[in-house]
């Protein structure tokens, strides 16, 4: 949008007096929060969390877990205290604005000062190696970001997501309880604002890499800034230059996704990247009086409804790339977004995140948990659905079987997409809270996990997903590593998705790899694979590799069972064909938590220039 159509809908917004009234709701609803018993469970979380904080002190964050990164490559020590100040700072303001207890005050008061207090609000791991040099150049080197060269900034310039998120989040609070703060603590909060946020991103320097990235660093930190912007400068025409080049870094964040709104970063990122561009989008109808409507463009309807199909049961989601196995929804964004487009289904309440689920604390969504919730809208119960998301190349399946649903995902695209991992042709299978054939999701985030040593991570290479070794080699990364979809077809008795997995492998002698997924609905959920492989000479070898975090057992000849806690599928393959064994591995989650993860390997014996190898997998309960 050019500036002039951005200058004219913020003098139209001043004329309706619209920048006194922004985000009104979080000002106008806490008293029928309060008087709510919808709430109070919601409210209950909250006041607890604050009981515990008043008697604990503010985690402090001293430099010998600032340079642990740098150092070691670990981010979880110095971050797990870092974000322990943002659920501070959400506890706190909300107690503000829900109760007169001048303790509340007094508590957010000490931690806005201690925030402001950080030696940067990036984090180590977001300045690229030199965070423990004085002026660093940062260069974006990753394979998924491209490389763009910044000009030198000091750390506290350095506008990353969690820079921009904290910038934010303090313009929000002392919007919100501005009256209530005392004078200094909030001119000392928008100081460190433009200091740290506003004016780095309009300084005449060189533009922010993410500026023109279309992942979840585009929303995130444009939202950010954004909102920032919006809450602390007031004059249009010094605020409209910096709307403008905001929206162009959102229409980059769109591009990022195609027409059928998948986001292949995982569903955690569309609740992140989504979740900044919808707050945004709300502030900035807002402050234009509806001039400025971003809500209105199909694709962001149909990344809307994106959420809704990723849901397998209960809490459990579609866990490629660098998604979760759970994920708990986010409650006011998804009743926000219900009120804009009446096709968002609204999952179960049992199933919305916890205040404090997010261990980033985020403080929009925190705050819109509240303000954005409407008790009018009924949960949805999970129906038996089929999508195919035709540009992502993903499809997902969820029927009813006698002893509960049974849900089926499996994806092609290709190896180059946000947060990527070497999966082309995997696939998930799942009963009733149970994933029984699992894609593992995201792992521990290390300096080496988005460094040159990705792909040595399990996780992120093809051998840690239920894919073909082929000739002892795996996938490889890279744009021109990628699916041919076939055939993609769903009716009420069977789902199909069939596609060739061989340009994913730089293997000279595979000529084709016809993966089928068969998923039969009229008869349990039954899934059937078969890979078709032609090769130009006999392979030197070819395996077949299923992963689990449940432990599998061999119950005959042909048949091996994966069993969790209450549902089983059994794995019928063709014994004079194959060599069974499975090894056991540790999985390092994204929280740090070792799991143990299975790897099941059918080894073909003596296979051909053609051979065709199928297994079905039939779930049953124990």
């Amino acid at each position: 949008m050019d500036l002039w159509k951005v200058s004219e809908a913020l003098r139209q917004g001043s004329r309706e007096q619209a920048g006194e009234k922004l985000f009104s709701e979080g000002k106008s609803r806490w008293r029928d929060i309060r008087a709510n018993a919808f709430y109070k469970p919601y409210l209950e979380e909250v006041e607890a969390e604050a009981s515990r904080l008043l008697n604990e002190p503010i985690e402090t964050l001293p430099y010998s877990l600032y340079k642990n990164f740098d150092e070691t490559g670990s981010r979880l020590p110095y971050e797990r205290e870092y974000f322990k100040r943002r659920l501070r700072l959400n506890t706190f303001t909300v107690m503000a604005l829900t109760n007169d207890d001048p303790r509340y005050i007094e508590a957010l008061e000490d931690i806005i000062w201690a925030i402001c207090d950080e030696y940067t609000w990036s984090l180590p791991a977001h300045l690229q190696g030199n965070s423990l040099r004085p002026i660093e150049k940062l260069r974006h080197e990753r394979a998924d970001f491209g490389t763009i060269a910044e000009s030198p900034r000091e750390h506290r310039e350095m506008v990353d997501l969690f820079a921009a998120e904290t910038g934010f989040a303090l313009a929000e609070t002392v919007h919100l309880l501005g009256d209530k703060l005392s004078e200094l603590i909030a001119y000392r909060a928008r100081i460190e604002i433009r200091q740290r946020v506003l004016e780095p991103y309009a300084s005449l320097g060189s533009m922010f890499w993410w500026e023109t990235c279309t992942n979840n660093w585009a929303a995130v930190c444009a939202g950010s800034v954004g909102a920032a912007a919006m809450y602390l400068i007031s004059d249009d025409a010094t605020l409209a230059p910096m709307i403008a080049r905001l929206l162009e870094t959102m229409q980059c964040y769109l591009r990022g996704f195609e027409a059928d709104g998948a986001c292949t970063e995982g569903i955690g990122y569309w609740v992140y990247g989504f979740g900044y561009f919808t707050f945004f989008a709300s502030l900035l109808e807002q402050r234009t009086a509806g001039a400025i409507n971003l809500f209105d463009d199909p694709k962001v309807r149909s990344i809307a409804l994106f959420q809704q199909k990723c849901y397998l049961t209960a809490n459990y989601t579609v866990s490629f790339s660098d998604a979760s196995l759970q994920n708990m929804f986010p409650l006011g964004l998804t009743h926000f977004l219900k009120g804009k487009y009446s096709e968002v289904a609204v999952p179960d309440l049992s199933y919305r995140a916890s205040f404090t689920y997010d261990h980033c604390y985020r403080f929009p969504q925190a705050i819109r948990s509240f303000v954005w919730s409407d008790p009018q809208y009924a949960s949805m119960p999970q129906q038996d659905a089929s999508y195919y998301l035709e540009d992502a190349e993903w499809m997902i399946s969820r029927t009813s079987a006698p002893y509960g649903a049974v849900s089926f995902a499996a994806k092609g695209g290709h190896n180059d997409e946000p947060h990527n991992h070497n999966d082309i042709g995997t696939f998930l299978l799942h009963v009733e809270g149970e994933t029984l054939l699992t894609d593992t999701g995201a792992g521990e985030y290390t300096k080496q996990y988005f460094g040159p040593g990705r792909y040595e991570i399990l996780c992120n290479r093809s051998l840690g997903h239920s894919v073909p070794v082929i000739e002892g080699g795996e996938q490889q990364a890279g744009r021109q590593y990628a699916a041919a979809v076939r055939e993609s077809r769903i009716s009420t008795s069977e789902d199909v998705f069939s596609l060739d997995i061989a340009k994913a492998y730089a293997n000279d002698n595979l000529q084709s790899l016809i993966r089928t997924f068969r998923f039969a609905k009229t008869e349990g959920g039954k899934l059937t694979l078969t890979d078709e492989f032609q090769f130009a000479a006999k392979p030197a070898g070819l395996a077949e590799r299923f992963v689990s975090f449940c432990r599998p057992e061999q119950t005959g000849a042909d048949s091996i069972r994966i069993a969790g806690e209450r549902f089983a599928v059994t794995i019928q393959y063709d014994p004079a064909k194959f060599r069974y064994e499975a090894q056991r591995t540790d999985f390092m989650d994204h929280h740090g938590h070792r799991k143990d993860l299975y790897l099941l390997d059918f080894t073909a014996v003596s296979p051909t220039e053609k051979e065709t190898y199928s297994f079905v997998m039939t779930c049953s309960p124990l």
